[in-house]
């Protein structure tokens, strides 16, 4: 059993053939992954939005805070 050459498989790759053998199985397997799935992205979307409207009473006591911060920097 050969040993493995760790420096030239970084330096210039696998072998020919171990490449050859993985775009086979790149190309067998189906692109699942490029269709978008709008109804998660519209869901993602909606979870932003009442999170946002969640802390705007927040942001709104903490405002005052950060503005007097401000003047005493300045």
């Amino acid at each position: 059993m050969a040993q493995k050459d760790i420096f030239s498989t970084m330096m210039f790759g696998q072998p020919a053939e171990k490449v050859t053998e993985t775009k086979e199985e790149l190309t067998e397997t189906p692109s699942t992954d490029d269709s978008i799935d709008y109804m998660h992205v519209m869901n993602q979307i909606g979870n932003i939005m009442n999170s946002l409207d969640e802390l705007k009473p927040v942001l709104k006591d903490v405002a005052p805070m950060i503005s007097a911060f401000k003047k005493k920097l300045l």
